[in-house]
């Protein structure tokens, strides 16, 4: 692994701020499996980019979505 393919990750309060929920709520979601994957870094928990998107990615609900009509 070099620095290019490192991800700097994000701790509670910084995900906790770009989602506007509370740390509790991600605390929450970690214990109920919820949530984006997590790491831990000693007593730390962080969140990679890469598992944000692919959580996000994962929980799509309404709006306009890309269909493929059966013909």
């Amino acid at each position: 692994m070099n620095e290019q393919n490192l991800e700097v990750l994000l701790n509670e309060k910084e995900l906790s701020q770009l989602f506007r929920v509370s740390i509790g709520t991600l605390r929450f979601w970690r214990t109920i499996g919820r949530g984006p994957r997590y790491r831990k870094v000693g007593q730390s928990v962080r969140y990679a980019p890469s598992d944000i998107f692919a959580w996000l990615d994962s929980r799509p609900t309404g709006g306009e979505a890309e269909v493929e009509v059966a013909g």
